[in-house]
């Protein structure tokens, strides 16, 4: 199987990525796994400033893979609420299945099988961007429970279903930074020690490095798949350098390769092929990863140091009890006056 990170293709750019993703052989046959980080909206008179989406002739990418798997536990699900149904519909009426979203109040992973073997797939957005983005017009949720109650959701599934091999995708840490916060590392091992067989994360939007715990992969942020700058928010939302380069992770039993892409290219090229090298061992996974080593204490001293946001930005040490709470509720209340502020200043 292979993982890939945030996905928002437009009008603009439709063409020339089903071209690609049809061409591009190392998709052929696999089970293709990502973040599918805008609901699809066809109609330009329904589209809203400021927010990102797909249309619908997106399910026609990757026609050579044996499964196309999306998640649709991100926070730009709730840029348009009242179309996540019909989002999670349109995909599945063309063979693409889903996972992310409550199940009547209820976490459920997907559940799908290969040559025998079953595998389960748990999906979860980080609840500051669901606090600071949030849904007020229905009752459509995306996963985005405190984190310890996840991790007790994967125990309890792993513990009742020993036979499936679980993979937890995860939408977390803020955006452009580079590093992963000292908490999901912790979170990492926790769900890798309840019995997860990998640990895939994205939202960042720029790539960030990985590990391996216990002899499973650990992966922090594959960046942007497709999410082509100078379209959405009337143009404006362009990426930088950093954000140009993305990878893919292929799973294949207990062998993990990175399969490093350029993004964003130009209009006729929407990614190209760069390299492609095992888990840890080439030269590009080294060098996203100088922490790999490092022990929590070690990290949190590297990560205040080196980290891309700074002022007035939590580090989140850890994932759950009174400090994360702290933490969390004055992420949140940052989040809103920053756009309180640039609402101010855009008048």
């Amino acid at each position: 199987m292979i993982f890939l990170g945030d996905l928002a293709c437009p009008e603009e750019r439709i063409d020339s990525f089903l071209k690609w993703t049809n061409n591009e052989q190392v998709f052929t046959n696999q089970t293709v796994i990502l973040n599918f980080e805008a609901n699809i909206i066809d109609d330009v008179s329904e589209r809203k400033n400021l927010t990102l989406y797909n249309i619908s002739r997106i399910t026609g990418m990757f026609p050579h893979a044996r499964k196309v798997i999306v998640s649709l536990a991100n926070n730009h699900m709730y840029d348009y609420p009242e179309k996540i149904l019909k989002t999670q519909k349109i995909l599945e009426e063309n063979g693409i299945s889903c996972f992310g979203l409550y199940e009547e109040g209820v976490i459920k992973p997907f559940i799908f099988e290969e040559h025998g073997v079953k595998y389960a797939l748990f999906g979860h957005c980080w609840r500051l961007y669901t606090k600071t983005n949030s849904n007020k017009e229905n009752n459509v949720r995306v996963v985005d429970c405190p984190y310890d109650e996840f991790v007790d959701a994967v125990r309890c599934f792993i513990s009742n279903n020993q036979s499936i091999k679980t993979y937890c995708f995860m939408h977390w840490n803020y955006d452009m930074e580079k590093l992963p916060l000292p908490m999901l590392r912790k979170l990492s091992r926790k769900l890798i020690d309840v019995g997860a067989c990998a640990v895939i994360g994205g939202h960042s939007h720029r790539p960030q490095g990985m590990e391996i715990y216990k002899n499973k992969p650990v992966v922090y942020c594959m960046g942007n798949f497709f999410l082509p700058s100078g379209i959405y928010f009337n143009g404006k939302l362009c990426y930088p350098e950093c954000s140009k380069e993305t990878y893919a992770v292929n799973i294949d039993n207990d062998k993990t390769d990175i399969i490093w892409y350029r993004t964003d290219i130009n209009q006729s090229t929407p990614l190209e092929f760069v390299c492609r090298e095992p888990l840890l061992v080439g030269e590009k996974c080294a060098e996203y990863s100088p922490f790999r080593e490092m022990n929590d204490a070690d990290y949190l001293s590297y990560f205040a140091k080196k980290r891309n946001k700074k002022k007035l930005v939590a580090k989140f040490s850890q994932y759950f009890g009174v400090s994360y709470q702290l933490n969390e509720k004055w992420a949140i209340a940052r989040v809103k006056i920053i756009r309180t502020l640039k609402g101010l200043i855009n008048k």
